[in-house]
């Protein structure tokens, strides 16, 4: 409403049934209140998305209270169910089943309760979910998603892999599994339904739940369409833990990282084999094995077809078998050892972390875009010397753009080899974004450092930069009488890196950008500012250089002097800008 003008209700009928096709159905059925128009459109949707939250009762000692409420709440979401369902005039094609639970001491188990108990007894045939699916008007979803959400699943698995069961709910049936088009589930597994067959499934997205591994397998086979595969925190169940050495030997590059140092190999790791003939874009993040929790296993992909991927989980043996050579898009985020010097025993190896992060690359050799981010330290994936780089290193003909993200020690002369790496790799290589960190992946503040106490401090010396670097950047650079080059001089090179040459500075890097923060008194040894005068000495053809320092305070990590003669120094033929954060 503006100025009286009701703007809403001026949209087209089909225009406001697509918006209330996403809207919770309690608040979509509200709308019938504003006039007659209204009253129909939400019933006319074709979607139908359900919403409750259940959080027991404080006292956990009051059992009988608890039950009640949980019971009580159980019925009145049935009824509403039911009755938005039956009121659709069309065909229900969406259907959205969310149950959240809060942080109560109650709450314990309060979704597993609500959704298949009955006053007094826990009974399976009391089960909410089955009831609002095997409803007549839900016979025809195509887009399918339960949702079953504990306050504290946001930080369950925030930077390790999951390694415990997290399923709430055994869909035993579906609506009609040959008009599923997308299913969405969290908490809630499929095994029952391995041998059902998906004809029509694009999109499967599955979270915080356990997978049968051989019934993955078949359903994955059973949806001859399935385009879009998403595995978020999955357990897979089922896996072959005793597997013979020799089984698997030949399948993850070299024998060099099972060599231990006393000359004995280490058993091979447990296997997880899948297959997605028909998916173009995968996605697995923090997925787990049941029973290795301290125990490495591989993973083998086969994606003919696949053109995004994206991996988020420890560093492993990993093999992507058939990759299309057309593949677009990789983002890989490799973590860090959780368990730390507890896997520093005697016959550890410790050349296997760069080992398996360069073998895991091998995979992606095609790719155009390829993002890493690397919990490790850059020093750890670095491939020092000619017979580790002939080994290791594989050309990435095609990567057009790469970024990656990673963490180094101030006064580490190796990190920039894993850079020069990377440079040497990508010949073709034209946008370069680098994120670099002197601060380890698992370190955490104290609780003073609140983000309202952050962000005055930041602002304060935003302000007070923007003053320094402003008032320096009146002075001319005819007025330093050679000072200027002089400071652009002192920034020293980088070993490892300015003595080599590079085929895509030479002739196709056009963009690059740089975030760091400086952790040292002088900004000339910052390896961030190293980094500027690199390229603009070394890539002849740079267009555009952006710059985040991170917590702005540029006087502090940008010299201005060196700022100037980096643009100076550039091709003048080229349209050379420079961006700083403001």
């Amino acid at each position: 409403m503006v100025g009286g003008e009701d703007r809403l209700s001026a949209l087209g009928d089909d225009l406001l049934r697509r918006i209330l096709h996403f809207v919770p159905s309690k608040e979509a059925a509200s709308t019938s209140v504003l006039s007659r128009r209204w009253g129909s459109l939400w019933r006319s949707s074709g979607a139908v998305n359900l919403a409750v939250r259940v959080d027991g009762v404080d006292d956990d000692h009051d059992y009988e209270r608890n039950e009640d409420h949980i019971f009580s709440c159980q019925e009145a979401f049935v009824r509403a169910a039911e009755a938005a369902l039956a009121a659709a005039e069309v065909p229900v094609t969406r259907l959205t089943l969310r149950v959240d639970a809060g942080h109560a001491r109650g709450s314990f188990n309060a979704i597993g309760h609500f959704l298949l108990s009955t006053r007094g007894c826990w009974r399976t045939d009391a089960d909410v979910v089955g009831r609002v699916l095997s409803h007549h008007a839900a016979r025809r979803v195509e887009e399918l998603r339960v949702a079953l959400v504990e306050a504290l699943d946001a930080c369950l698995f925030s930077d390790q892999e999951v390694d415990r069961c997290q399923t709430i709910c055994h869909l035993a049936s579906l609506p009609s599994s040959e008009a599923l088009r997308v299913l969405d589930l969290t908490k809630c597994d499929l095994d029952q339904l391995a041998t059902v067959a998906f004809p029509r499934l694009v999109t499967l997205r599955l979270r915080l739940t356990s997978v049968h591994h051989p019934s993955l397998d078949t359903l994955l086979s059973a949806a001859p369409v399935l385009d879009a595969v998403h595995l978020e925190a999955v357990l897979f169940t089922g896996v072959d833990l005793d597997q013979a050495p020799q089984e698997h030997g030949h399948q993850f590059g070299d024998a060099e990282p099972d060599d231990n140092d006393d000359g004995t190999k280490t058993p091979a790791p447990p296997v997880v084999r899948l297959s997605f003939p028909t998916v173009t874009k995968l996605l697995l993040v923090r997925c787990g094995v049941y029973g290795t929790k301290r125990m490495t296993w591989a993973m083998e992909i086969d994606a003919p077809r696949v053109r995004s991927f994206v991996y988020k989980g420890q560093m492993r043996p990993f093999v992507l078998r058939s990759s299309a050579p057309g593949i677009d898009r990789a983002d890989l985020h490799l973590h860090d050892d959780p368990y730390g010097d507890q896997r520093l025993e005697p016959g550890y190896d410790k050349e296997r972390p760069r080992v398996l992060f360069w073998q895991f690359l091998h995979s992606f050799a095609s790719a155009r875009i390829l993002k890493l981010t690397v919990d490790r330290n850059l020093k750890d994936i670095a491939a020092i010397g000619k017979a580790r780089r002939a080994k290791l290193l594989c050309a990435f003909r095609n990567v057009e753009r790469l970024e990656l993200e990673g963490v180094h020690h101030p006064g580490s002369k190796t990190a920039p080899v894993a850079i020069a790496n990377l440079l040497h790799c990508c010949p073709v290589l034209g946008d370069l974004t680098l994120k670099l960190s002197t601060v380890p992946h698992h370190s955490r503040k104290g609780e003073t450092y609140g983000w309202q106490v952050l962000e005055r401090k930041f602002s304060l010396d935003h302000d007070k930069s923007i003053r320094r670097f402003m008032r320096r950047s009146h002075i001319s650079t005819e007025d330093t009488n050679g000072d200027c080059d002089d400071r652009y001089d002192d920034v020293p090179d980088i070993p490892g890196l300015s003595q080599h040459l590079f085929a895509c500075l030479q002739c196709s890097l056009r963009r690059v950008s740089l975030q760091f923060r400086l952790d040292d008194s002088s900004s000339s040894s910052c390896l961030g500012v190293r980094l500027i005068k690199f390229f603009a000495d070394n890539a002849p053809h740079l267009e555009e250089m952006r710059v985040d320092t991170g917590n702005r305070r540029l006087y502090e990590h940008l010299n201005f002097r060196v700022y100037q003669i980096a643009i100076r120094r550039c091709d003048p033929s080229s349209l050379f800008s420079f961006f700083l954060p403001i």
